[in-house]
């Protein structure tokens, strides 16, 4: 993956869509958007009325992998980055603008505008979403600027889930049914999985998150925030060893629990905003090999002494 610039990114207040407790979920909030708007002329090539139809621009919208690859142009998409993202930017033109996007029809709304912003600065999540795969043998940039094949994360995933056996169907059910988390792959025939709280947030205990350790060869997603998730329940985290994204955003947590994640020596993003974590408590963290996302927004670790933490990792993107 690549590596993040730092980035000491103060979020303030009056800036409220920004600081939203609703994280976008691209199934049904953007893809349904998508699908409305853009997807007629952004998908695989198609015969109609005896005609090849091909996407405009060579954008198609329809699979995870086309949509990061981009159009004939380069990327569309800059994930935490709306404004460097062309997709976001195209949307945003003036009215008339020979550009503006989508080019029949109204121009999108205020709120769904708000709501591509909002996911792209959210990271681009696209949870277990994998749409459309074919092709993606042939999504090679001839340019020298961008050689490679599918974007990085994509090919990231696939390495990392070879050799990986399936999880046992019965052994998943008694996971969900325990956890009370939703779990599922994270794409279409990967053995990977993704396990997040989506309602009852606070009744997702120590003892329903210890339910995920017959799944800790298969989990490389968890998504905790705002659960009843303690710094005894960390333990449980840190036989994860395979997690490369973690959010405990709003779990009562303090120094202790992050102490015990040194572990999660494949944890690439790690979110502890709102949390009770302080400066002290992330020394070992911010050694970990593969972190380059650290998210302190609102936590109790401040600036000064984050600034030594930096020097450690100066590749490692902080938000704080």
């Amino acid at each position: 993956m690549m590596n993040a610039r730092i980035c000491l990114t103060l979020f303030f207040s009056v800036v409220s869509t920004w600081a939203d407790n609703t994280t976008v979920d691209f199934e049904k909030e953007v893809f349904p958007l998508f699908q409305e708007r853009c997807i007629e002329c952004h998908q695989a090539p198609h015969e109609k009325n005896g005609r090849l139809i091909k996407p405009k621009a060579g954008l198609r919208m329809d699979g995870l992998a086309h949509l990061m690859f981009g159009s004939d142009d380069g990327p569309v998409l800059v994930p935490n980055y709306p404004s460097k993202s062309p997709l976001y930017n195209r949307v945003n033109l003036p009215s008339g603008d020979d550009d503006l996007m989508p080019p029949k029809g109204d121009p999108l709304t205020f709120g769904q505008k708000d709501l591509i912003r909002r996911w792209i600065g959210q990271g681009a999540d696209f949870g277990s979403w994998q749409g459309a795969t074919d092709g993606i043998e042939d999504l090679i940039r001839e340019d020298s600027l961008a050689p490679e094949k599918v974007p990085e994360f994509v090919t990231f995933y696939l390495n990392l889930g070879k050799g990986v056996m399936p999880v046992n169907q019965k052994v998943l059910e008694k996971a969900r049914e325990q956890s009370g988390l939703h779990i599922r792959t994270i794409g279409q025939d990967s053995p990977l999985l993704e396990a997040r709280s989506v309602t009852q947030f606070k009744k997702v205990t120590d003892e329903k998150v210890a339910a995920l350790l017959p799944l800790a060869d298969n989990l490389v997603h968890l998504d905790l925030r705002n659960t009843a998730l303690t710094s005894a329940g960390c333990e449980t985290i840190s036989k994860l060893t395979r997690l490369v994204y973690l959010n405990l955003r709003g779990c009562p947590i303090e120094d202790s629990g992050v102490q015990q994640l040194t572990t999660l020596q494949n944890l690439q993003s790690l979110n502890l905003g709102q949390t009770r974590v302080t400066s002290q408590g992330l020394v070992g963290l911010v050694k970990l090999p593969a972190l380059d996302r650290l998210n302190l927004w609102e936590s109790k670790a401040v600036a000064p002494e984050l600034v030594r933490l930096i020097k450690v990792r100066p590749d490692l993107e902080i938000i704080k």
